[in-house]
């Protein structure tokens, strides 16, 4: 298989399942039948179940190991993606203790605005003193504004998404405010893949 050129690098390293599969579905649908895609995973579950299912998608991918880093290289599959519930290809390794953190507004709760303003200042502070850090912060409507540049916890956001936790926004949300020029940390995304790795978390909060 030409390993050459790719037109997509998926680092999945860090991460355990089902977040591998998701990152690879996502990527999948930005490229055309035929492109060629490579995926990094250090996480030998993973590794086996991304082969499942990219061979269940009709294409059989290249691995390459060195080390504890594993190398997927496939070609996008000819055929329509199915929509399969990334989850089903985890094995079940004892109770799930992941987690996706949802923040969908500036504020933490209702009633006085700025005690709102504060209590979620000083969650997210504390979110990334914890043990065990969110798989994804997924942000959506109001939500998205902190992660602007002006925001007072863009820098706590990034610090979470230095130590491995994914910053997802809302694409429609970043559009109706008009921030696209204005975004400090993480990556823009859709209600597709939000949906699915809300529906494939553990557990998920809403502070």
């Amino acid at each position: 298989m030409e390993t050459a050129d790719f037109m997509k690098t998926i680092d999945t390293k860090g991460f355990k399942c089902p977040q591998p599969l998701i990152m690879l579905k996502e990527g999948l649908l930005g490229l055309e039948a035929g492109e060629m895609l490579k995926v990094e995973t250090d996480n030998d579950t993973s590794l086996k179940n991304l082969i499942t299912y990219l061979r269940d998608q009709g294409v059989e991918p290249e691995v390459n190991s060195s080390g504890k880093v594993h190398t997927l290289i496939t070609s996008v599959p000819e055929k329509e993606l199915e929509s399969t519930d990334a989850a089903t290809y985890c094995s079940t390794e004892g109770p799930a203790r992941d987690y996706v953190v949802c923040i969908k507004s500036e504020l933490m709760g209702e009633g006085d605005i700025e005690l709102g303003r504060i209590l979620m200042e000083t969650f997210v502070e504390n979110l990334k003193l914890q043990e065990q850090l969110p798989t994804h912060v997924i942000m959506y409507n109001g939500g998205v504004k902190l992660a602007m540049k002006q925001s007072p916890l863009c820098a706590a956001l990034a610090e979470l998404e230095e130590l491995g936790t994914r910053i997802m926004l809302c694409g429609t949300c970043i559009d109706h405010y008009g921030l696209q020029m204005d975004i400090g940390v993480g990556m823009i995304s859709n209600m597709v893949v939000i949906t699915e790795t809300l529906a494939s978390a553990g557990h998920v909060v809403t502070p």
